[in-house]
């Protein structure tokens, strides 16, 4: 304990040395001390914390100590740690919950986050020490971290039931949020038969479906999620009736026939620019005239200098997921499509740093 705080002294002395301002100070510690304030998030989380003061709407010291039934110097702790970095607020003996815990951490909140805190814990976490190794090779070496000898994170997570469920309910969470902007924001009316590759439990297809009855549409997935996917449709009632799985490898198996739509959610950021290429060129090719491609991601600023999602990601598609991937910009999804032949290339900025970008082929 007296190394860290002799540590932290050293630190803080370090940079106010420089003359710099408070707010870059407590910039540079709230990365510096990262682990712990996620720690700190994921402890709260666990608890239910957020939930509960949404339910009471405000909570003492001691009502909370008896809900959670911990002793009084942890609670302390855990409080001092969510009240500065602003996740509650305190006013006298009186903690609430910020607006921001209420919008993203409640369970009463159909917004929340909370299932990707859960993959953020059992998946980044364990990979992304390895960070510096995959930077300097070029490779996912934070895989080790994890047991197997396939190639991606989506392959070895057969191995760990109870690790695959977190990723499989964290993908569904952010879906689930970001496809309203999708189905919103682009016109699915004239798509008749629609493929979403890499579709996972069929959240996707599910959302697009449901709005637009003209619509039969298939994820085309790895087959290790394929019982995962048809038990989710299975639950859709009649609309089941229009959604289906197609097992395969994109890279390696036909489309399946008769599409005039081709959607990669969420899936382009796996992989490279030249994997990229190939699988554009590819659906290029399997569509028809007037088919479409459509792209959906959260996407990297054109002057790559941001936004935050998208320097959190990005690490985590070379270190864990295939070593090849990160978010890309506007501009290179573009010239790609451009590349492959598509042409009426029309771009959608959607919430939540998401995009789409729907090209025709002519």
């Amino acid at each position: 304990m007296k190394i860290l705080n002799s540590m932290m002294s050293s630190v803080r002395k370090m940079i106010s040395q420089q003359y710099l301002p408070q707010e870059d100070i407590d910039r540079f510690l709230l990365v510096f001390g990262g682990h712990v304030f996620f720690q700190t998030l994921r402890a709260a989380v666990k608890f239910d914390l957020f939930t509960l003061l949404d339910n009471k709407r405000k909570m003492s010291f001691e009502e909370i100590r008896n809900e959670l039934q911990i002793e009084e110097q942890p609670l302390h702790i855990l409080l001092l740690g969510l009240t500065s970095i602003k996740l509650l607020t305190k006013k006298g003996d009186i903690y609430k919950n910020s607006r921001l815990a209420k919008h993203a951490l409640s369970k009463n909140s159909d917004r929340n986050v909370l299932k990707y805190i859960d993959l953020q814990q059992e998946v980044y976490y364990r990979g992304m020490p390895y960070f510096y190794e995959a930077l300097k090779t070029n490779k996912n070496v934070g895989l080790q971290a994890f047991p197997g000898d396939e190639d991606t994170i989506y392959e070895r997570l057969h191995y760990e039931p109870e690790v695959k469920k977190i990723f499989q309910d964290a993908m569904h969470e952010i879906s689930v949020q970001a496809n309203e902007g999708l189905v919103e924001s682009v016109d699915f009316s004239d798509t008749s038969s629609l493929v979403d590759v890499g579709g996972g439990d069929g959240t996707n297809i599910i959302a697009i479906a449901e709005k637009y009855s003209n619509i039969r549409a298939v994820v085309f997935d790895l087959p290790t999620i394929q019982e995962i996917s048809e038990e989710n449709m299975s639950k859709q009632g009649e609309l089941s009736s229009r959604l289906s799985f197609h097992p395969g490898n994109c890279f390696q198996d036909p489309f399946p026939d008769s599409v005039d739509t081709i959607l990669l959610c969420h899936f382009c950021t796996i992989w490279s620019k030249e994997k990229n290429i190939e699988l554009f060129q590819k659906a290029y090719d399997a569509l028809p005239t007037g088919g479409k491609l459509i792209i959906f991601n959260q996407m990297q600023d054109s002057d790559r200098t941001g936004p935050l999602v998208a320097a959190i990601g990005s690490p985590y598609f070379l270190t864990i997921a295939t070593g090849q991937g990160m978010l890309y910009t506007w501009e290179e999804y573009t010239s790609w499509m451009q590349a492959a032949g598509f042409k009426d290339i029309q771009k959608h900025k959607l919430p939540i740093y998401h995009g789409a970008i729907v090209a025709r082929k002519s």
